[in-house]
């Protein structure tokens, strides 16, 4: 398999993927509308810059952007994981719960949610620092979800319910008097979707 021949932070965007990433691209430009500054914090990726690069393509002319690419935010480290022992290490992930699981060889939930916390304080400071302007983080699914956790305070269980972002989805996220405010709703995580699925450690 590829996966199995190529580093993850090294796997291009596939066809589609640039795809998504244009129409996301279209849809961040009406977004952000009359906006004169942009700053980009990235997931150290290759194909989270390629989706940065047709994101940036896409805005208007009259905005002046930056890009930074932060460690803080990268993919959780899944360490010794392959296409043989991924089912059993997934497995039991979830039992344990994917915020309390050290992947062998990798990262644990607690080193991979220290280091979000710690971005979103950057963010918090930058916001702060500078309140005109649009800040686009552009990371994975699951490393966003930990994020919106780090930024909006969510408790482990609530965080357990809720479904992955899909490909290319824009979750607003606004700053307000100290706190930071979800504008879009989180789809809830439906295992009679996926009955072959290892049920969620429901934790407190």
């Amino acid at each position: 398999m590829t996966s199995e021949r190529i580093a993850d932070e090294d796997m291009p965007l596939t066809v589609f993927g640039k795809e998504q990433a244009t129409r996301f691209g279209q849809q961040f430009a009406n977004e952000i509308g009359g906006s004169e500054n942009l700053r980009v914090f990235l997931s150290p990726s290759k194909r989270v810059l390629e989706t940065a690069q047709l994101v940036i393509s896409g805005v208007p002319k009259h905005v002046q952007w930056s890009i930074v690419t932060d460690n803080l935010i990268s993919k959780q480290s899944w360490g010794t994981v392959n296409v043989h022992n991924r089912a059993e290490i997934e497995g039991e992930r979830y039992r344990v719960g994917v915020l309390r699981y050290h992947f062998p060889g990798g990262e644990s939930g607690a080193e991979m949610l220290f280091r979000f916390d710690l971005f979103a304080k950057k963010l918090e400071q930058e916001i702060s620092g500078d309140a005109a302007g649009n800040i686009l983080v552009i990371t994975h699914g699951f490393e966003l979800r930990v994020l919106l956790k780090s930024l909006l305070g969510w408790t482990e269980k609530y965080f357990e319910s809720l479904a992955h972002p899909l490909h290319c989805e824009m979750k607003r996220v606004a700053y307000d008097n100290g706190s930071f405010i979800l504008l879009d709703e989180m789809r809830v995580h439906d295992l009679s979707k996926n009955p072959n699925f290892v049920r969620r450690q429901q934790n407190s």
